[in-house]
This record gives C-alpha cells, sequence and structure tokens, in this order.
C-alpha cells in the first residue's frame, strides 16, 4: 500500500521575522556609516531548544571587530521573545512586533550604544 502525503497546506507568516528585523537594521547602520561599520546576526540553538539571535556591530577596517549589542531568544513561534541588552545586563519581553521595535529603538539610541559606533567610526578612520 502506498503512503499518502498527510501533510496539509502551509500558511506563511506574515509577521516579519525577528532576524529579518535585525537584518534590515544592518543595512541601515551599513547606509548611515557608508559602509565603515556593518552588523551581523549570528543564529543558533540553546539549551532549551530556544532560537537565538545574537546581533554584533563589525568593523571591517579593525580586523572585522566585533561588538556584541544584544541577544534575542524566541520559540519557533516569533513572539514573546525576550531581548538581552549586554550594555546593562538586563532583558526585557516583547510580545508583538511593535514592542519588538521599540525597544531596539531604545537600544539603538542610547547612549552607550551611540558611544561604542562613534569610537568604532573613529577608529575605522584612522586606519
Amino acid at each position: 500500500m502506498e503512503t499518502q502525503n498527510l501533510w496539509p497546506d502551509f500558511a506563511i507568516e506574515t509577521t516579519k521575522s525577528p532576524k529579518a528585523i535585525l537584518k534590515e537594521q544592518a543595512g541601515y547602520l551599513m547606509a548611515k556609516t557608508n559602509n565603515l561599520l556593518s552588523a551581523d546576526v549570528q543564529t543558533g540553538q540553546n539549551n532549551q531548544d530556544s532560537i537565538v539571535h545574537d546581533f554584533y556591530i563589525v568593523a571591517p577596517a579593525l580586523n572585522n571587530y566585533r561588538f556584541r549589542v544584544l541577544t534575542i531568544v524566541h520559540e519557533a513561534i516569533y513572539y514573546p521573545l525576550t531581548v538581552f541588552w549586554d550594555k546593562y545586563n538586563v532583558d526585557f519581553t516583547a510580545e508583538n512586533q511593535e514592542e519588538f521595535i521599540e525597544l531596539l529603538r531604545k537600544i539603538f539610541k542610547d547612549p552607550s550604544t551611540i558611544q561604542v559606533i562613534s569610537s568604532l567610526l573613529s577608529q575605522s578612520l584612522a586606519e
């Protein structure tokens, strides 16, 4: 007896993935810094089978120096997700995409993040 396909048809998730949002922001950083800095998103899995995204600012002129800004952890379903902000050793929960974007805005506009970017830009221009 031949088996048949038991899988139903699947809908594509319409909400943008956290990783896609981070990659978009990486592109904006490159544009803002005239490609002196870039950003990288590394994705893996933790011991609890959650998906983990690390967001790094990268300075190619400084031998690809990498500064991790934040880490995002979520299950197979995107939300809720946890954002761990390295600078202050704190984590936040975002219940949806809007909250996640607001958290990113807060982190990217924080004086500590701006200071790191300014320093990396300055050092990159000195090369």
